[in-house]
């Protein structure tokens, strides 16, 4: 779901999900720049269809201006790494924004198979820095030494350094 922020948004969406009888399973929510986004997980009952579901949200949103997409996990095959075999990390990551930082690390971190699970980024220093919180999944097998060294060193070229912590949830 996306909208321009406003108040009340996250009290409509709920209210139209208890009206249809689902669960919510998991949510990530955040406003980027003004703008609301949600995405989350929620079983409804197995005889109310899609396009109902789709049609009730957008309705009992519509004074926030809402748009919904909504996607059936079953139709699509989706390949997870298993969480018990990766450990949950958190990667801080700060330094000076220039083009092509993301693209760098987000293409090696996916190179040694490692998950992007949450991202947090913000911009510093009028724009000049930024800062990102990473909440990856970390095959368990990787030395995370290694990774942070790694990390380290593609970032000099960006004056960037990177910390890693255990991930407390």
């Amino acid at each position: 779901m996306t909208a321009a922020n406003r108040v009340g948004i996250l009290s409509a969406v709920t209210k139209a999900m208890a009206d249809l009888g689902s669960d919510l399973r998991q949510a990530s929510q955040t406003v980027v720049r003004g703008y609301f986004t949600m995405i989350f997980s929620a079983e409804f009952p197995e005889h109310i269809e899609q396009q109902v579901i789709i049609d009730h949200l957008q309705d009992t949103c519509r004074p926030f201006g809402i748009d919904v997409n909504l996607k059936d996990p079953a139709a699509e095959k989706i390949n997870l790494p298993s969480m018990e075999e990766a450990k949950l990390r958190l990667l801080r990551l700060g330094g000076e924004n220039k083009p092509g930082v993301l693209r760098q690390l987000s293409t090696m971190i996916s190179m040694r198979r490692i998950d992007i699970v949450g991202m947090h980024a913000v911009r510093t220093g009028g724009g000049t820095g930024f800062e990102m919180i990473m909440k990856i999944a970390i095959p368990d097998d990787m030395n995370t030494e290694d990774l942070l060294n790694e990390l380290n060193t593609i970032g000099q070229s960006f004056n960037i350094t990177a910390d890693l912590s255990d991930y407390v949830g």
